[in-house]
């Protein structure tokens, strides 16, 4: 389940940042011309290779979670961590998709 949901991340960001490279090209978007675009599109098209940070050390510790099996720590806290940071990637990269329209 956790590389599942590891790699629900991964394409999450990597078609994320598909899209929004895309979208910037479509705009018009070049290093050398001025124009106005949202803020947040330009960060996460630019920074956004150090999101892809974030689903390792979220396995890193959700293996760690799976060993531990304490009260706090167990699978169940694991799996809901996951899924919650997959649809925050989701709803980051949607709503900067959206800032074009």
């Amino acid at each position: 389940m956790i590389l599942s949901i590891a790699s629900t991340q991964l394409v999450f960001l990597a078609l994320g940042m598909l899209a929004l490279n895309v979208l910037l090209k479509a705009g018009g978007y070049a290093a050398n011309v001025a124009g106005t675009f949202p803020p947040l599109a330009l960060t996460l098209a630019h920074q956004g290779l150090w999101l892809f940070c974030v689903p390792l050390a979220w396995v890193c510790l959700a293996t760690a979670c799976t060993r531990w099996n304490n009260a706090i720590l167990n699978e169940k806290t694991a799996r809901a961590t996951g899924v919650a940071i997959a649809a925050a990637i989701f709803l980051l990269y949607s709503y900067a998709g959206s800032l074009f329209f």
